[in-house]
């Protein structure tokens, strides 16, 4: 069984989220309330550039069918599960990949479809650009390469996982929530234009010209000791003579594959549990730290400060009194 919406139901509630003509507003709702749980979170700089955090799951099987009204672009970065979506116009389909990021151009007429299964859950940010920003921060930055024709009313300009420092951005722009009023639209509005200005500068990545299938093969495997050894992590000698590569090919080759170094990972993943330690379990700070491997109080709080820009203290703050109340 599967449930058939449009995206009217939502414009019904947030006529903001889908242009960029709109005057300045930020603000979240609930939506869609007897078919999930899901929330939408949304901020419009009345600059050319809307913001739109989709989050929550579905009770069954959902089909929103989605008919745009204007010309725009934008920035997509899914952070939760895959996500199927076709574009009925051009009979096109894809498939979203978890930690994955596509930018394109969506031309007037367009006809979409996005398949959300039952009781998975979704998270995804939208950026929306006017056309014309778009078109001059792409001439002024570099050639995109087009995955779709240029014909099409889905234009596909790039896709690809999503960078550290877009992963970093995001988290940052997710707790906004910890300013109010005129502080935390500048906030979200800083981290925004900081977002957009990554996403256009970043090199494009050539990983399958410069290393063969078996390095490929092998920097996944490097990965997947360095994160199961977060408190006691091999060096960088080690980790290179367990996959069999050089320590110049594991660094460089880790930075084009996954958009990080080996340690920023690590470092990543680690303020990443600790985090989930803290929200789901009752110990310190001082105890989350020291099981993820960080020695340093003061380092693990700038850190995990400096990640999600909020001190992890809050993260208690916040579970003690979603307790008490």
């Amino acid at each position: 069984m599967s449930i058939t919406l449009t995206n009217h139901n939502l414009l019904e509630m947030v006529p903001e989220l889908f242009s960029v003509k709109a005057s300045r507003s930020i603000g979240e709702t609930p939506v869609l309330k007897e078919y999930g749980r899901v929330n939408l979170k949304y901020f419009n700089t009345g600059n050319g550039i809307a913001y739109g955090a989709f989050e929550g799951l579905f009770y069954e099987e959902v089909h929103l069918h989605s008919w745009e009204m204007e010309e725009l672009s934008f920035l997509y970065f899914n952070a939760g599960e895959h996500l199927h979506f076709k574009s009925l116009s051009d009979n096109l389909e894809f498939c979203m990949n978890a930690k994955s990021t596509m930018q394109g151009t969506i031309h007037e007429g367009l006809r979409s479809l996005g398949i959300y299964e039952k009781n998975r859950y979704y998270s995804s940010h939208s950026v929306i650009i006017s056309h014309e920003l778009y078109q001059t921060l792409a001439h002024e930055t570099r050639t995109l390469n087009p995955l779709s024709s240029s014909k099409n009313l889905l234009h596909i300009q790039d896709y690809g996982s999503m960078l550290h420092t877009q992963s970093i951005l995001l988290n940052q722009i997710a707790h906004q929530h910890i300013f109010q009023g005129k502080l935390q639209e500048l906030f979200l509005e800083s981290k925004l234009l900081e977002l957009v200005y990554q996403t256009f500068h970043k090199l494009p990545l050539h990983v399958n010209e410069e290393f063969s299938s078996q390095d490929t093969k092998a920097l996944h495997k490097a990965k997947q000791i360095l994160l199961s050894n977060l408190t006691n992590p091999p060096s960088l000698k080690d980790l290179a003579h367990h996959i069999a590569l050089n320590e110049f090919k594991l660094k460089k080759g880790f930075k084009a594959l996954f958009g990080t170094t080996v340690y920023g990972m690590l470092h990543a993943h680690r303020l990443k549990e600790a985090k989930n330690l803290l929200e789901h379990n009752d110990i310190s700070v001082q105890e989350a730290a020291l099981h993820v491997g960080y020695k340093s109080l003061s380092h693990f709080s700038k850190a995990f400060k400096a990640y999600y820009g909020i001190f992890p203290i809050e993260i208690k703050k916040e579970r003690n009194y979603f307790y008490l109340s």
